[in-house]
């Protein structure tokens, strides 16, 4: 009987946090497809960032969007945050989360794994 409790308690500890997780992916990619054509190029307000691999939308509303953005080559990433003025995104804060060039190394969710690639 101590073994079905224990193991239960391994399974359900080990399924939450992965449908969580789970979640947390399925809304970033409806988010992204929601809101492709707003963000595909909105990057570029960035004159410092290069040209990137592909973007997620991790949060969006009426008013503030944030957008987490690979570059090509998958060297670094970036978070913009973007205001919508009008009913155009305008970049009003930017912040590298990991590359592999430099000493950004943190971890953004749900895409936790990516800072393998900024740390090799």
């Amino acid at each position: 009987m101590k073994k079905k409790v224990i193991l239960i308690i391994v399974i359900v500890g080990i399924l939450i946090p992965a449908v969580l997780w789970a979640s947390a992916l399925i809304k970033c990619e409806i988010l992204t497809q929601k809101y492709y054509d707003d963000f595909k190029q909105a990057y570029t307000q960035n004159t410092t960032l290069g040209e990137m691999e592909y973007f997620k939308v991790l949060s969006c509303d009426e008013n503030i969007a944030e957008v987490y953005y690979v570059s090509k080559g998958m060297t670094d990433a970036n978070v913009l945050t973007f205001e919508n003025n009008n009913g155009v995104w305008q970049e009003i804060s930017w912040k590298t989360i990991w590359s592999t060039s430099g000493s950004a190394s943190e971890v953004i969710y749900p895409y936790w794994w990516h800072f393998i690639y900024g740390g090799l």
